[in-house]
């Protein structure tokens, strides 16, 4: 009885799938039918399914059905000359990855070796896998840390929280054996990711770790003006890159005007970077996304680092409130420039009688987060960020009566003062819904200020009673406040298969200038005033909606496919934009994997500024009627290898084209018009390509990097020049090397070289005198008139540095880790263009003469972590 069920099965099978086309499971099961006699019974719907391999002529059938079948989710079982076919249940494993001290780990890795499927955790330590009931062998890895395997038999769904511990023997960078955040495995284009390790690494400043300079070093990166924290990604602007902070955005990301970026790197848990193929989830900026991700705190004991420099010093420190269920992280960085000039000018003002001068410059960060986990899988956390730079100048200066035949006693007092910097405030729950679904809700808060005022005082004075005044006062304030929600959602229904969507809002309260002046004139008690102010005060709304999708469609091809829409709407004004974004990866070999993506992007604020220096008086200002918002469309793609002898190379190459870019154009003014400065932008347009390719080597002890980026990036604003020019930054080679070498436990040095083609400056062609009418006088400024080719019409001198440092390490008796280092920027002393002056020839044409201000700059610092 059951052989005849079985062979009506089978006709029903063959009946069933007679008109259908050939899938490659089935082309397995015929081979096996033809080889071993027997005949296979199964529901159709198995044939669409991907076999794990193809059947070798020199296997026995039970080892063949293990090779075509296992991982698949079908199971076999062999009745007499049938073979059955059916599907197994599926269960799903699910969690969260962390250190040993609770601290949830990003892009960790977790293969199933039995499937040879696997999956990453997210930003919050997530990860869920669906694989066949059954045994399992699990493992987990991930960079700096020991790997963790897990053999597991599922029989219904599964959740846990694997713990990972340091490794200690093994080398900051050095990859794991599966690493699936490797650009082997992952699809999208242009993606960096950096941990706390690879951040701390390099001194690159100051023997000072720094966010933004470690970018700098990518290919496809412009750092613009030396030592400044500009970025300038794909021919985009510095204000075109979006910093994301525990998902809060932010707009000042500088210190002392770029030489400091605003991250403290002691407090950072992970970044992603990402110059191409944005996934669906971003939005906002046109160039790059930077997702900068900070530690909850130790939930089991108190530690931290305390670090000492040549200008700064840091200090971290996290540690249990509750042990297991509420810890809290908190780091501070601090300038003390200021605590090396107050005495210098106490010592300068004794030795000047008619003067006195008090200057003070400081920043500082303060990163502080308090996480509870009300279960393993709901926690809530309250995230503090403050970034503020004060400076104050204050000059007083006496003149004694008959000075320069003077009736009376002068005193002149000039005062300015400034500060800026960020605030923000976020409250996050993260928590797991069903074994496959995961939520995300934060509701944020973030403030960009500016701030700036100057004061000049000349008072006459006879016998100490002030006879006249002539004051002039001038003020200039810029905030921006920020309000809204993040909410995402993240469901796995495979471990092939990840879907996200979400929704953002953010209301917008923009004050792009608040200005105020006064002028005061007094004589003989009788004074005279004029007074004026303008303000510009704008409302914005802004909400998206996105929903991203990254599958594996076969065995060697995977698409991250994704929809991102916003809803802008200002006063006097409303926008939408559906931006698709689309990469594919396909795995040519083992060793080798092809990528591709096109991704749009839109942005609704605009940094205006008049340089390049980052400077506080640039302002943020929102799209209006009038100044739309600024759009980009980009295509890049590219070969990811990992070749023999721990090398690994990777050629990607990309076109960028924005529309509706904005020139900040009043000459030589760096304050904004309060009241109509949509008069004083110029709208224009830019375009952009290149080719970058990178080397590594990497090894238990040494680490070689080598980059090189070819690139292209114009400009046309008709209202400067009718057709396309350079940009600035428009850097045709750009070539870094990098050498990490670890001598023991106790000593590793480094160093690194940079190459780039000159920046852009414009340089006028001649001077022509203007003629001058008979019985008439020109005045000195109008005698003649300075003649242009175009913008950026010059290439300065080619850009090179070298920098070198080392590390001594020591372990105390109480386990604490010294780390002394030694830094040397620049090391050869190139004096490296600055900025320009134009000087004018004999023949009335024009030269720009390059300045250098940086030469070799040694540095130190102390670093204690206990």
């Amino acid at each position: 009885m059951r052989t005849f069920f079985c062979a009506v099965l089978l006709c029903l099978h063959v009946a069933a799938n007679a008109s259908s086309e050939s899938t490659e499971m089935k082309r397995a099961i015929d081979t096996m039918q033809e080889v071993y006699h027997v005949s296979f019974v199964y529901d159709s719907a198995l044939a669409d399914v991907m076999p794990a391999g193809r059947p070798l002529p020199d296997k026995t059938l039970t080892e063949n059905l293990n090779i075509v079948l296992g991982g698949t989710g079908i199971k076999w079982e062999i009745k007499d000359e049938y073979v059955l076919l059916f599907r197994q249940n599926k269960y799903t494993f699910s969690g969260y990855i962390c250190q040993d001290n609770g601290e949830s780990l990003i892009n960790v890795t977790v293969y199933d070796k039995t499937t040879r499927t696997g999956t990453l955790t997210d930003e919050h330590g997530f990860f869920s896998i669906t694989l066949p009931e059954g045994k399992h062998v699990l493992r987990v890895s991930y960079i700096g840390y020991e790997e963790v395997v897990k053999e597991l038999d599922l029989q219904s769904d599964y959740f846990g929280t694997i713990y990972l511990k340091e490794s200690t023997t093994a080398l900051a960078g050095v990859e794991v054996t599966a690493n699936l955040n490797d650009p082997l495995f992952t699809t999208q284009t242009g993606k960096v990711s950096f941990t706390p390790e690879l951040l701390n690494t390099e001194f690159s400043l100051l023997s000072s770790p720094d966010l933004v300079k470690s970018i700098q070093n990518l290919p496809g990166v412009s750092s613009g003006t030396e030592l400044l924290s500009g970025l300038y990604v794909h021919g985009g602007r510095n204000d075109e890159n979006m910093f994301l902070l525990d998902g809060t955005p932010l707009y000042q990301v500088n210190h002392l005007g770029g030489l400091f970026s605003a991250f403290n790197t002691d407090v950072v848990k992970n970044v992603d970077f990402y110059k191409s193929g944005f996934p669906a989830r971003y939005g906002g900026r046109t160039a790059s996304v930077i997702d900068v991700r900070t530690r909850e705190g130790d939930m089991k004991e108190y530690h931290g680092t305390f670090s000492i420099g040549l200008l700064d010093g840091r200090f971290q420190f996290e540690g249990p409130v509750i042990k297991d269920k509420t810890s809290f992280s908190f780091g501070m960085r601090r300038s003390w420039m200021d605590l090396l000039t107050t005495p210098a000018l106490w010592i300068a003002n004794r030795n000047f009688s008619d003067k006195n001068i008090k200057t003070r410059y400081a920043f500082h960060d303060i990163n502080a987060k308090i996480t509870h986990r009300f279960s393993d899988r709901n926690k809530l956390s309250l995230s503090v960020y403050s970034a503020r730079d004060l400076f104050k100048s204050r000059v007083l200066q006496q003149f004694p009566e008959g000075y320069m035949f003077q009736k009376y006693e002068e005193r002149d007092e000039n005062t300015f003062h400034i500060r800026w910097g960020n605030l923000s405030v976020g409250l996050n729950w993260n928590g797991q819904l069903t074994p496959k679904l995961s939520g995300n809700v934060s509701l944020v808060y973030a403030r960009n200020l500016a701030k700036y005022s100057f004061l000049s005082d000349e008072s006459y004075y006879e016998q100490d009673k002030r006879v006249s005044m002539e004051r002039m006062q001038r003020s200039n304030y810029s905030t921006i406040d920020d309000v809204g929600y993040r909410m995402e959602f993240s469901y796995r229904p495979a471990a092939s298969h990840h879907i996200r969507l979400g929704s953002n809002y953010l209301f917008h309260l923009y004050h792009p200038q608040r200005i105020a002046s006064q002028d005061i004139r007094e004589t003989a008690g009788i004074a005279d005033t004029l007074s004026s102010a303008g303000e510009g005060r704008y409302r914005g709304s802004e909400i998206s909606f996105y929903v991203e999708d990254d599958m594996q469609l076969t065995e060697k091809l995977r698409v991250n496919a994704g929809l991102h829409y916003v809803l802008y709407r200002v006063t006097g004004a409303t926008y939408h934009s559906l931006e698709p974004r689309l990469s594919v990866g396909y795995r040519l070999f083992d060793w080798a994997t092809l990528k591709a993506s096109y991704t749009e992007m839109s942005q609704f604020a605009h940094q205006l500024s008049n340089s390049y220096l980052n400077l506080p008086t640039d302002c943020w200002v929102p799209s209006t009627s009038r100044i739309r918002p600024m759009r980009s469309r980009q295509v890049a793609g590219g070969i990811y290898m990992k070749l023999p002898w721990n090398l690994s190379m990777d050629i990607e190459g990309y076109f960028r084209i924005t529309d509706r870019m904005l020139e900040y154009d009043t000459g030589g003014n760096l304050t904004l018009p309060a009241d109509n400065w949509e008069k004083w932008v110029r709208v224009g347009k830019g375009k952009s390509y290149g080719l970058e390719a990178s080397l590594a080597y990497r090894h238990a002890k040494n680490v070689f990097q080598a980059s090189y980026t070819l690139s292209w990036s114009k400009q046309k604003f008709e209202d400067f020049y009718p057709d396309w020019y350079a940009s600035k930054f428009d850097n045709r080679h750009k070539l870094n090397l990098m050498f990490r070498h670890k001598f023991n436990n106790r000593i590793d040095a480094y160093a690194a070289w940079t190459f780039r083609s000159g920046d852009r400056a414009t340089v006028p062609m001649q001077y022509v005198e203007n003629p001058s009418l008979p019985g008439t006088v020109q005045p000195s400024d109008a005698a003649g008139s300075w003649v242009y080719e175009k913008p950026n019409n010059i290439t300065l001198p080619a850009y090179h540095r070298l920098d070198v440092g080392i590390n001594f390490r020591r372990t105390t008796k109480r386990g604490f880790e010294r780390i002394w280092n030694i830094s040397i920027y620049n090391a050869y002393c190139r004096m490296n263009a600055f900025y320009t002056q134009v000087e004018r020839q004999a023949d009335g044409s024009f030269r720009g003469k390059a300045i250098g201000l940086f030469p070799v700059i040694p540095s130190f610092s102390y670093t204690l972590k206990f």
